[in-house]
């Protein structure tokens, strides 16, 4: 299930707003819905709006077959215009690929579920909204999902312990019955995937190796907790306690764990400010890690980095901006007189310097601040000085001067031929 278009007639900052989620003419996929989808913009444009629209209607779902414009659902007694060809109402089209399955929202915020396809053949996962705000002391169903993977190993720990002390016992008596016994316990292993194992190589260690960290696979038995305890630990060896891991590091195992626990087919997932506590080399990679957990789902990520906008193709990014009497738009990366075409846009992020990034897409008035322009300025004067020089300083004063230029070049990371 993807989104392809939203339009919302009129709700708060929301007046008569379209948004197209397809890729563009000229695309391998063109005219299919966006896979991912980054949402920018200033404060107050509606982000996180946009993320709850499309999360919080989903609470509760009516499953009906197509019927008359006005329509009851079950026992609930709603009845709301259906007419998908007008803007009477809200409507967020839904497309997956088998055919076109349309939501109207309601004004009560329940979507009612319309398609030609037997509801019971039907059944969609929700929306998973993650918020990069929940803090450790309420991870709501994070914490249940960490719960069942450690319940999980620990069953497996104790099952591969017993084993091993069975084993243990025959090591003096019954060397015959010992070999039988280990073929037995690796068959066992074999066929009973290791949890952990999963955890570390299909998960955490991927995540983990951005920060120099990986779980500790082997089971360091000293008392009864290590059976209940993931550990973690540094690529050679030295354990790290989880109360020394860093916020970034927590940040992401929080966010991430409901794709790996949960493992999410045909959903909607909606990301606000993944950046959060993360240092910019981890921002670039960190798209690429959300959506390699679940590879048939799509994804919405509000944002106010343009380190998280460069890891999008500009058909995928959403860029809010206000009209004068506060209502917003989209800002389009194209001519609106020409084709929505691949080869149209005249802005890729993708392609663009971290500076032009800011000033391009984020609008950054300034490419630098104050600071920086009362010292860019000192630099011209001491570069005008040097060139009128002429022969009119001694060497020592001018060594002096040009030594001066060049401190505060690099301090402005400013290029510049030493010779002239």
């Amino acid at each position: 299930m993807k989104v392809s278009h939203i339009y919302i007639k009129d709700n708060h900052q929301f007046k008569d707003f379209e948004l197209d989620l397809t890729y563009p003419a000229g695309h391998p996929k063109a005219g299919k819905p966006l896979d991912k989808v980054c949402i920018i913009g200033q404060s107050g444009t509606g982000k996180t709006s946009l993320l709850n629209k499309l999360a919080k209607p989903a609470e509760k779902i009516y499953y009906s077959e197509p019927t008359t414009k006005s329509d009851q659902i079950n026992n609930n007694q709603i009845t709301t215009p259906l007419d998908f060809d007008s803007k009477n109402s809200s409507f967020i089209k839904y497309v997956n690929s088998d055919s076109d399955i349309r939501f109207t929202l309601l004004d009560n915020g329940y979507l009612v579920y319309k398609n030609g396809i037997e509801s019971s053949q039907s059944r969609y996962s929700l929306p998973i909204m993650i918020d990069a705000h929940t803090g450790e002391k309420d991870l709501g169903e994070n914490l249940q999902y960490w719960k069942d993977i450690i319940k999980d190993i620990i069953v497996f720990r104790e099952q591969e312990i017993q084993k091993k002390l069975e084993i243990a016992e025959l090591v003096t008596t019954n060397q015959e019955l010992l070999q039988a016994e280990l073929d037995k316990f690796n068959e066992w292993q074999k066929s009973r995937p290791n949890p952990l194992k999963d955890l570390a190589d299909n998960y955490l260690d991927k995540l983990l190796s951005q920060f120099h960290l990986r779980v500790r696979q082997s089971l360091d038995f000293k008392k009864t907790e290590d059976i209940k305890t993931i550990k973690i630990e540094t690529i050679e060896g030295k354990e790290v306690p989880n109360n020394l891991l860093s916020t970034g590091t927590k940040q992401i195992i929080l966010t991430t764990l409901p794709l790996y626990a949960s493992k999410p087919t045909k959903t909607i997932i909606l990301f606000d400010e993944p950046e959060r506590s993360l240092y910019p080399d981890i921002q670039t990679k960190i798209i690429d890690f959300y959506t390699s957990l679940s590879t048939d789902c799509q994804f919405f990520f509000a944002t106010h980095s343009p380190l998280i906008a460069s890891c999008f193709e500009p058909w995928e990014i959403i860029e809010l901006k206000f009209k004068p009497d506060g209502s917003v738009y989209r800002e389009l990366y194209y001519d609106s007189q020409k084709e929505n075409h691949v080869d149209n846009y005249t802005i890729d992020p993708r392609y663009l310097r971290w500076d032009s990034i800011l000033t391009r897409i984020f609008d950054l008035d300034n490419d630098s601040n104050e600071a920086r322009t009362r010292k860019l300025m000192e630099l011209a004067t001491l570069r005008s000085k040097l060139h009128k020089a002429n022969g009119k300083l001694s060497v020592e004063e001018k060594q002096k001067l040009q030594a001066q230029f060049e401190k505060l070049a690099n301090l402005l990371d400013w290029e510049y031929d030493a010779e002239n």
